[in-house]
């Protein structure tokens, strides 16, 4: 679907609202850029700080005093934090509601882009997708489909706007319809798995999925505790791998993927559920075993692996 939408005017009914928890260097990076191309002025950003302790709070208020923070207890996590946000926002009659997660560095027109659709498409929810490397050539986030169970990654060609089957909730824009049929986020699902639970409500509600590759963002890359980039370096004790499983904001979480699945699936995604976890429970035994192992013989075995792949 290619498509020439007109553009959005300088209006205070499209909130963005932007989590943040303790890494004031990317949080600002991210308010630089929306400030360099006029975000800023043209839309209201709601910053969810959820309990930082490294001055994140403070040094936006001193940089850019038009953004509204709301104050978290540390314990909202990535779902708590939008929900508090689309709360806020709704309230404040929001028309259309932006998630955007503070590493996402995002180009002009973008948000523009997102709205304009959704105003041509009511019952339409759309999303960027983003790379994590300034030549894109690794695809980090966007529009997934549906295979097998389980949602995967496509490219999106640029220029254009497809539609998907699920949406990466690094940046998602919503219109305020969506809350008045389906409600909130809920805390079920705390961290991982909190944008797509919603999105499936949301879907099943009866509203389209889009994914817009007019505009492409750039994802800074990072490393998470409970998403290590990789699982057999990460800090930490041997078996920390292990009880991951018992974290509901992990990744790797039960609870994550019982919820998701049954969720999207029914009956069928209960036997999704065992089969998933026949495969991951093996597979993070060998982990933590060899995490036993001197970090120095850990890194020689990951050098060899990717020479071996590549």
């Amino acid at each position: 679907m290619l498509l020439n939408l007109p553009k959005i005017e300088k209006t205070h009914s499209i909130f963005i609202i932007i989590p943040v928890h303790n890494r004031c260097a990317t949080t600002l990076r991210c308010l630089a850029q929306l400030e360099a191309q006029g975000d800023l002025e043209t839309f209201q950003v709601v910053i969810v700080d959820d309990g930082s302790t490294d001055g994140t709070t403070a040094a936006i208020q001193a940089c850019y005093p038009s953004v509204t923070i709301l104050q978290g207890n540390g314990q909202l996590w990535w779902t708590g934090a939008i929900a508090m946000g689309m709360r806020y926002a709704y309230q404040h009659s929001a028309t259309h509601m932006i998630w955007l997660n503070d590493d996402c560095l995002v180009p002009e027109e973008t948000f523009s882009n997102l709205v304009s659709f959704i105003v041509q498409n009511p019952r339409s929810i759309i999303g960027s997708q983003g790379y994590s490397d300034n030549a894109y050539t690794h695809l980090v986030f966007g529009g997934k489909h549906l295979n097998k169970g389980y949602y995967e990654l496509f490219e999106c060609p640029r220029e254009t706007i497809v539609p998907c089957d699920m949406l990466s909730g690094n940046l998602v824009c919503i219109p305020r319809s969506v809350v008045d049929e389906i409600g909130f986020p809920g805390a079920i699902l705390p961290h991982y798995g909190g944008d797509t639970l919603y999105l499936i409500r949301a879907r099943k509600t009866g509203f389209n999925l889009f994914v817009d590759a007019r505009t492409t963002c750039l994802d800074i890359p990072g490393n998470s505790s409970l998403q290590p980039i990789s699982w057999m370096l990460q800090d930490g004790e041997p078996t920390k791998t292990v009880k991951l499983i018992f974290q509901p904001q992990s990744i790797l979480s039960w609870r994550v993927w019982w919820v998701l699945l049954t969720a999207d699936h029914g009956f069928i995604g209960v036997i999704y559920f065992f089969e998933k976890y026949l495969w991951i429970l093996p597979k993070l035994v060998i982990i933590t075993g060899l995490r036993l192992l001197p970090v120095g013989i850990r890194r020689r075995m990951m050098r060899i692996k990717q020479q071996i792949i590549a």
